[in-house]
């Protein structure tokens, strides 16, 4: 088994992979953003996604993903 990894050194490691392949800056989390908001978009329900992310309350997840969509 390998080392435990610190939290930073993904989030560098990222976006200096990110930077190496001629994107934008983006922060590590950010990915988790878009892919929730693009859960929702696609129709699958605020249970499900909430799950999905570890949310203890849907109501959570829906104040914090669905104000991106009219």
């Amino acid at each position: 088994m390998g080392d435990r990894l610190h939290p930073q050194h993904v989030s560098d490691r990222f976006l200096w992979l990110a930077y190496l392949s001629g994107l934008p800056p983006i922060r590590l989390h950010d990915l988790r953003h878009g892919a929730a908001s693009l859960t929702l978009a696609a129709g699958v329900e605020i249970k499900v996604v909430q799950e999905t992310l570890g949310h203890t309350f849907s109501a959570f997840t829906a104040d914090t993903y669905t104000s991106v969509f009219p």
